[in-house]
């Protein structure tokens, strides 16, 4: 485990800065409820503090990594930008549930969900047990539909965004192509941490073997 946080806190150190993540809105359309996750202002655009995007990432990624790791569902509503069709691949490949947009009825008629034929039928009666919005502003019924579910948010928020009924925001900002690669890169990595650690066993059992 402290490997894989490692390895996480190497490439999301590295690639912050360098794919401007920490560069929000224009300052004109700034949420003032965004000011505590804010190092100040440059060139009349917002300018996140890095170090508190890492800290709250650590904190969204454990809760993800968890989840993955127990065979249990997260639903992401939106994907990143630039790689939709890669993304909603590597989600249903790794059977997760996946929309590409918050519809109306969709929570509040979960159980019943087939009766409304508009779904993806990847996702079964199961309810999810995390979600995570690539788009919270997009998506507001979501909020409004899982009240009383007990079900986490999750999602990425920039300066312009309203983080208030997040669960766990993640201050950052992802509206672009870099900002879209970085994130498929992140889950990427998600997906495949059980991949690793179970050819690692493999590794040490035969190593085992070997000693006899």
């Amino acid at each position: 485990m402290k490997i894989i946080q490692n390895n996480l806190n190497r490439f999301v150190v590295q690639k912050f800065i360098t794919y401007k993540l920490h560069i929000g809105s224009l300052k004109s359309l700034w949420n003032p409820r965004f000011k505590p996750f804010l190092n100040g202002f440059r060139n009349n655009f917002c300018i996140i503090n890095p170090e508190l995007s890492v800290l709250y990432l650590k904190r969204a990624y454990k809760i993800l990594q968890k989840i993955h790791l127990s065979n249990k569902k997260i639903l992401f509503i939106g994907s990143p930008v630039g790689l939709e069709k890669e993304f909603s691949c590597l989600c249903i490949q790794n059977n997760h549930y996946f929309m590409e947009k918050g519809i109306y009825g969709f929570f509040s008629n979960y159980e019943n969900k087939a009766s409304l034929n508009i779904f993806n039928t990847q996702i079964s009666s199961k309810q999810p047990d995390v979600i995570f919005i690539f788009n919270p502003s997009l998506n507001l019924m979501v909020f409004e539909e899982t009240k009383g579910l007990d079900i986490p948010i999750i999602s990425f928020v920039s300066t312009d965004d309203d983080y208030f009924k997040l669960d766990y925001p993640i201050p950052a900002n992802i509206k672009s192509k870099k900002g879209g690669l970085f994130v498929y890169n992140l889950f990427h990595y998600l997906f495949t941490t059980k991949v690793r650690k179970f050819s690692d066993r493999k590794i040490k059992s035969r190593n085992k073997i070997d000693k006899y």
